[in-house]
């Protein structure tokens, strides 16, 4: 069993696309949510989402993005124009709506480990399971499948936009795939940031993808979007320094 993991997509459709293409003999997809804002083809990436039969939590700016859309017609301050208003004018009704329909978490077995997809542990935060009682708890209240007895638990958050693995004990871990469409200030590096379950190994990967076309589209919101927030797009949508 080989299984895509993804996070934190932005409505960034240029590199799920360049990964989707390259990762095509996988049996499964997982995204841990975030899949619209920050971004420039919220639709698109729901489009492939859907055809790709991409297994899905909703995360925070997925929430986000249902509320704005339901206060677009309020209008929106010039100064205060941001990606999200952006993606709201371009998302349909059926769009949110697959969004609202989308669940908060997702357990599910692969061989003798059990696994809880969820996209952040607390709301309004960046904090992370550092302890096994929070594992234990957090587990308790959100596995559903079938393991019984002593077997791996593994939790999968996105969020943070930071890959990596966190072992509370040698069989309770939490690991996170990145961003496929950003990093943190902090970490230059700007490919698109995912993993691969096989069978019982996590496989860390990063992809180069070429930024061109959405820096092309940045630059045509000039004066339009919020200022720092363009911020946001001219820094993670450009090109590595050399």
């Amino acid at each position: 069993m080989k299984i895509l993991l993804i996070s934190d997509i932005h409505s960034n459709a240029v590199s799920l696309r360049k990964i989707l293409e390259k990762e095509k003999d996988v049996d499964k997809i997982l995204c841990a949510g975030d899949h619209v804002d920050y971004g420039l083809y919220p639709k698109e990436v729901l489009e492939l989402v859907k055809d790709y039969n991409i297994t899905s939590v909703r995360g925070n700016h997925d929430d986000h993005m249902i509320k704005i859309w339901e206060q677009i017609e309020q209008g929106v301050e010039q100064d205060e124009f941001k990606w999200i208003h952006h993606n709201a004018d371009i998302l349909g009704k059926e769009d949110i709506d697959y969004l609202k329909a989308l669940p908060k978490t997702i357990s599910f077995d692969l061989g003798n480990i059990g696994y809880v997809l969820q996209h952040q542990w607390k709301e309004n935060s960046y904090e992370t399971i550092q302890s096994q009682y929070h594992f234990d708890q957090f587990w308790k209240e959100h596995y559903t499948g079938e393991l019984q007895g002593d077997f791996e638990k593994r939790i999968i958050f996105g969020h943070t936009h930071r890959q990596g693995i966190h072992y509370v004990t040698s069989d309770k871990l939490w690991l996170n795939p990145g961003s496929v469409s950003y990093r943190r200030p902090d970490d230059p590096t700007k490919d698109a940031h995912y993993m691969v379950l096989e069978d019982e190994k996590i496989i860390f990967k990063q992809l180069p993808y070429e930024k061109a076309e959405l820096m092309n589209e940045v630059n045509k919101w000039q004066g339009i979007i919020k200022q720092k927030d363009m911020d946001v797009a001219l820094f993670f949508f450009g090109e590595d320094e050399s």
